[in-house]
């Protein structure tokens, strides 16, 4: 999604929609509904922007990686944690295939924005107090991706922020993984941020798809999640790294790596993982990254 402003789908005459089909947006308010088809949750959050990133998601997108993971290691009293799940869609997907574990934590660093209703508009705002969002009835627009667009809609964004007593905070988790969290009290989530070491109980397992990846990072600072990672993890804990490049005839990389002193040891792998070559400088002192 390139354009800063966007209709919303079902709120414009149907040979317009028809015709332009592509242009439209599910109505981003469906991140409000908590009773919201997880499929339509899903399309939402595709529009929503938080860290300068987009809240991309989905469900049945680690069949793969779950296999390697459930094949390789007895789970049966394991503390798992889902590092950058987004809205949780994946999270579930692996719980219910786990049966018996001991707990599991769906962990991401943006799970919350702030709503203000303001002017027929409901206007989102991050942590930092940055406006990434305005829905109305009939368009949405992204502020962060245009200075001319956040000029237009500086008003009323300068009137919400005077209602923020009123704000209501968003947890952008997937309506199933609400529910699953609400019936199992093994299954809970956290905010977390993949750079520093894990603060609870560490745990047997840490999941990280589809975030450390060279699209959004620098060697450098991979190698600085690496290393909290690694930190996080007991001995003989296992870090489990997928990679879903979304490109035609490239298969997902998975690589499940065991923490054995200052390094981890691969147990086990499918494709090619992206970062693995990152993986081995772990606990080898100063690397000479070119």
């Amino acid at each position: 999604m390139r354009a800063p402003v966007r209709p919303i789908r079902g709120r414009w005459p149907r040979p317009l929609e028809a015709r332009l089909g592509r242009a439209f947006r599910v109505d981003p308010l469906t991140i409000l509904d908590d009773d919201a088809d997880p499929s339509t949750f899903r399309e939402a959050m595709s529009s929503t922007y938080v860290g300068d990133t987009i809240k991309i998601t989905g469900s049945g997108r680690h069949a793969g990686a779950d296999d390697l993971l459930i094949g390789a290691l007895d789970l049966r009293q394991a503390a798992i944690v889902d590092v950058g799940a987004s809205d949780g869609s994946t999270s579930v997907d692996l719980v219910e295939r786990l049966g018996e574990f001991r707990s599991f934590t769906i962990a991401d660093l943006y799970l919350t924005l702030r709503a203000v209703d303001v002017l027929g508009h409901t206007a989102f705002f991050d942590g930092q107090g940055r406006c990434t969002l305005v829905a109305g009835r009939r368009l949405a627009a992204w502020p962060g991706l245009s200075r001319p667009v956040a000029l237009l809609y500086s008003p009323l964004i300068s009137a919400a922020r005077r209602r923020q007593a009123r704000a209501r905070e968003v947890l952008l988790l997937n309506p199933s993984a609400r529910r699953l969290i609400a019936s199992d009290p093994r299954v809970g989530y956290a905010v977390h941020d993949v750079f520093t070491p894990w603060t609870g109980q560490r745990p047997d397992v840490i999941k990280v798809a589809n975030l450390l990846r060279r699209l959004y990072f620098s060697d450098q600072d991979l190698l600085r999640a690496l290393r909290a990672l690694h930190s996080s993890l007991p001995e003989g804990g296992h870090l489990l790294l997928v990679d879903n490049p979304r490109r035609k005839n490239t298969p997902p990389g998975v690589g499940l790596y065991r923490r054995e002193g200052d390094h981890f040891t691969e147990v086990a792998r499918s494709g090619h993982p992206e970062i693995a070559d990152l993986v081995t400088l772990v606990g080898t002192g100063e690397p000479s990254l070119n």
